[in-house]
């Protein structure tokens, strides 16, 4: 398997490409990352065909990608084309362009694409049964997965610039109620065998991709005044739309994150996200900046033989590597929470099995990841670092998790009624709080990064809880800091602590 490859998507609308770093049993880090929008879709759903400017356009795209590629040092391009080149007549005259141009394209079918995207949002091995929503330039992709399998896939023929260059419904001007609905009745038309099989078969949570479901989530979060992008809900998507379709498509540029680019087929794009949410039952559904060049990426490694891994764990740590982790001091740290966790799950402070636990790991090696920016308030920097990171596998939720452990892992501890929680239940809030102070206990023992504590043990005993501390080394200023957090433990957990040192 080569150590650098690049990653070439040619979709309705734009190019795309990463190059990706593979060392070890690593997932591959991008280690660069370009786009290019040239509408490639536009002649096809106004001409039929993919005319000649197009196709130069294209070609000379690739040519620059490639010779970008190769300065990166990929020895090898994995180029696939999706919904416009498979549907255009002349696609060989595209396919022959990029041969010149030195990519060896290949057109993919549609479940292909849906199921290489799945792979790119959710990992071989999905967490739980869910959905995936792709819409793209020409067609959106959905795909129902369940662990490792792939329940469901199909491609339909719906998209961005279809929708807005194929329909009849002029989108740079002002869109009529009655012209809206019309391309409502032309998404139900294209999806209702795929809606009818999909509600058979159920699922758990819904994921949005592509850069429509990007600019549709940026500007909902700057209508709420919250900058959170990470998800769509129904109610607001429905308000936007109605805007967008009062106004023209110079005018839309003046909603914050519609860019002039995306004004002319936002409408085309929200339709197929607004009736599908419909016809699902979809209230919220959550963003992934992840897609099908992920899913590629994803699809090598399974290739070339490496199929026991974990996007989670995989993406957690590219992370910590790339805002240049203490590695030891992040070892350490996982050690010692995974020890007080199991210590205090033995004696009734935690649970003896929560996906929290999980959590807690992956905040711990990146705890520190905002010392990237500064070492001071770098527990808020992680915080931000975290939250805004879209690390594959998470969804918004455990992302906000894993964020705030890190945060409070540093500093003041948050009480129970802190507006950091308060979008949490009450249990929910009270368990971060507790998985925190773990965190925040263990980052301690290794305060002076030098992994000098060997053990540590808990006991319940006369209703308090009795730390010991066990090391051959002077601990003592460990011991110290341990002593001093002991409010808060009492706070948190309801119990007074009494920490101990036993010298080896």
């Amino acid at each position: 398997m080569s150590d650098t490859v690049a990653f070439i998507d040619v979709g309705t609308n734009s190019i795309h490409m990463i190059v990706v770093g593979f060392r070890g049993d690593s997932l591959g880090t991008v280690i660069f990352h370009d786009k290019e929008t040239i509408r490639m879709g536009r002649s096809l759903y106004e001409r039929g065909v993919l005319d000649s400017e197009t196709i130069a356009k294209a070609a000379f795209v690739l040519q620059k990608f490639s010779a970008i590629a190769k300065e990166h040092g990929a020895s090898e391009t994995v180029a696939m084309a999706t919904c416009a080149a498979r549907e255009a007549p002349n696609r060989q005259e595209l396919v022959e362009a990029a041969r010149e141009a030195g990519v060896e394209l290949k057109v993919i079918p549609g479940r292909e694409e849906a199921r290489l995207i799945r792979l790119g949002v959710l990992g071989p091995d999905s967490a739980r049964r869910t959905l995936c929503i792709d819409v793209g330039g020409g067609s959106t992709e959905l795909a129902l997965a369940d662990g490792k399998e792939d329940l469901y896939l199909d491609s339909l023929s719906l998209g961005a610039i279809r929708m807005a260059y194929g329909t009849g419904v002029d989108q740079t001007r002002k869109v009529t109620p009655k012209q809206y609905e019309s391309l409502k009745r032309l998404v139900d038309a294209q999806c209702y065998r795929s809606v009818a099989a999909i509600k058979e078969l159920g699922f758990d949570e819904a994921v949005g991709s592509s850069g429509t479901m990007e600019a549709i989530a940026e500007a909902c979060a700057a209508k709420r005044g919250n900058g959170d992008a990470s998800y769509i809900s129904r109610n607001e998507l429905k308000a936007l739309m109605r805007q967008l379709c009062s106004m023209t498509s110079e005018e839309r540029t003046r909603i914050p994150k519609i860019s002039a680019s995306r004004a002319d087929i936002v409408i085309g794009g929200g339709v197929v996200v607004e009736e599908l949410m419909d016809l699902l039952d979809i209230d919220r559904l959550t963003v992934s900046r992840a897609g099908l060049r992920e899913g590629m990426k994803t699809d090598y490694l399974l290739g070339h033989g490496c199929s026991d891994f974990s996007p989670r764990a995989d993406s957690v740590r590219n992370l910590a590597v790339r805002c240049g982790c203490d590695t030891a001091h992040e070892e350490a740290v996982v050690r010692y929470a995974d020890e007080l966790r199991s210590e205090f799950a033995k004696i009734g402070l935690l649970p003896e099995d929560d996906p929290m636990d999980k959590l807690l790991e992956y905040a711990a090696r990146l705890h520190d990841v905002g010392s990237f920016i500064s070492f001071e308030r770098h527990n808020i920097h992680s915080y931000i670092i975290i939250r805004n990171s879209y690390l594959a596998g998470f969804d918004s939720s455990e992302l906000e998790i894993m964020a705030l452990l890190a945060r409070f892992h540093h500093g003041s501890f948050p009480s129970g009624d802190s507006k950091l929680l308060a979008a949490f239940d009450r249990h929910t809030a009270s368990m971060i709080r507790k998985y925190a102070l773990v965190l925040k206990m263990a980052d301690i023992l290794d305060r002076c990064r030098d992994s000098a504590v060997d053990s540590v043990t808990a006991e319940k005993l006369n209703g308090n809880v009795n730390i010991t501390v066990s090391s051959e080394s002077d601990i003592s200023l460990v011991i110290w800091k341990l002593r001093s957090i002991a409010e808060d433990f009492l706070d948190v957990f309801g119990f007074r602590m009494h920490v101990d040192f036993l010298r080896l």
